[in-house]
């Protein structure tokens, strides 16, 4: 089978025949590689100086990853009417070959990208489509919620809108659809001709909470010493930090001591340790920074007795199983997203969307009751040792692989 991948995630080709790209971005195409077998990546192509990392860095593959590259050309700026043309181009050749096109949902300045998906529709070739995060809710937030004006916000909302219809016309045409969040399905499942829920752990058996030290930090529950909670992820308004903070201190006030590691970096860490002194938690509240999503993301996590996840959106993704991974059972607001994912009172609980009482009188609830947590942390521990990032590669492959049936063994 001939796998063509249409990505607006760049790479850099160097003299030697290496192509360079995101550290993270590159586990998942090896995922995808050891499930289904060689492919091929179409994706804009940048000098190695103006490649940029969103996680621990840039790596290198060789042709012995079994991954080949097709470089698309860049927008040269807001006013490149050509750059579309360039990219129909490009692409062309390499729908041609391919037996199957993958792409996923895009913003604005990659739109042009859309043209693989549609000529492969035409073509009359298989093609899979991967909403791959809740762009929608995050936008919402992100982007047109802090506008304050009004023609600005209503330009915004159209050309959301305007994203959102791309995305729906897309489903309605692809052969399957991955639905990577629980908002994603809930948005989209009934325009998708073939949709289906995907989860996107990135841990393996090997990297959950040893059972060694998770016997240790459950005696130490168990023997009543304070709990810790934490969150990972970006300081920003939508993931709710600041009702973390007063959650804390409204257990403080109920004489119940808990520590709190706010891991990550944004535009709220200022803001977020005044907060923490005005309701004088400071010294209950530490803020180590972010961490790479790797193995020392890990380790911080299973210091932990609680994961939090107060998101405001229903943005969901993958640090739910990461809290998981380090045998934390996971507290998070009520929304679409997380009624889909926490099974409340067995891995987590569920508190009242942007209410700090609800989510103190969560974490109060195993404070009080450690067998309740010791059941938990199991649970949580449990899940995560079965939805692996393995499991999943292996269930996104074979739904691929039935796209095909004759080449089935």
């Amino acid at each position: 089978m001939q796998y063509l991948l249409v990505t607006h995630i760049p790479f850099a080709r160097l003299e030697d025949g290496t192509s360079v790209l995101d550290g993270l971005w590159a586990e998942d195409l090896k995922g995808l590689v050891a499930a289904i077998g060689p492919i091929t990546v179409a994706a804009p192509q940048l000098t190695a100086q103006q490649l940029q990392s969103w996680g621990p860095g840039v790596i290198s593959l060789t042709p012995e990853d079994r991954i080949a590259f097709v470089g698309l050309p860049i927008r040269k700026g807001r006013f490149d009417f050509t750059y579309a043309a360039r990219v129909r181009k490009a692409l062309r050749g390499a729908v041609a070959k391919a037996d199957l096109v993958h792409s996923s949902n895009l913003f604005q300045s990659d739109l042009a990208l859309y043209y693989a998906h549609d000529l492969a529709v035409k073509l009359n070739k298989k093609t899979l489509f991967v909403v791959a995060e809740d762009f929608y809710d995050m936008q919402l937030w992100e982007w047109i919620r802090p506008e304050r004006h009004w023609l600005k916000r209503w330009r915004a909302q159209l050309l959301l809108d305007k994203l959102d219809r791309h995305v729906r016309r897309r489903v309605q045409t692809s052969s399957l659809t991955f639905l990577h969040t629980p908002a994603a399905v809930a948005r989209y499942r009934l325009f998708a001709a073939n949709g289906v829920a995907i989860r996107q752990p990135v841990h393996e058996r090997e990297d959950v909470i040893s059972a060694e030290r998770f016997a240790a930090r459950r005696a130490a529950q168990l023997n009543l010493e304070p709990l810790t909670v934490c969150t990972a992820g970006r300081l920003e308004p939508l993931k709710g930090v600041d009702f973390l903070l007063r959650a804390v201190s409204i257990l403080k006030q109920r004489d119940i001591f808990v520590r709190a590691r706010l891991y990550g970096r944004g535009k709220q860490l200022d803001a977020l340790k005044a907060l923490a002194g005005r309701l004088g938690i400071a010294d209950r509240v530490e803020f180590p920074g972010a961490l790479s999503p790797t193995s020392v993301l890990r380790e911080a996590l299973a210091g932990a007795d609680l994961f939090l996840m107060p998101h405001l959106s229903s943005d969901f993704g993958r640090a739910f199983f990461d809290g998981l991974s380090a045998g934390c059972p996971v507290i998070a607001f009520r929304s679409i997203a997380s009624e889909d994912t926490v099974r409340h009172g067995v891995d987590g609980l569920i508190a009242p969307n942007a209410d700090d009482e609800g989510l103190a009188d969560a974490i109060a609830q195993y404070h009080r009751d450690r067998d309740m947590l010791v059941r938990a942390s199991e649970a949580a521990r449990a899940r995560a040792l079965e939805n692996t990032k393995s499991f999943w590669s292996g269930y996104r492959a074979r739904m691929i692989l039935d796209l095909f049936p004759a080449s089935r063994p």
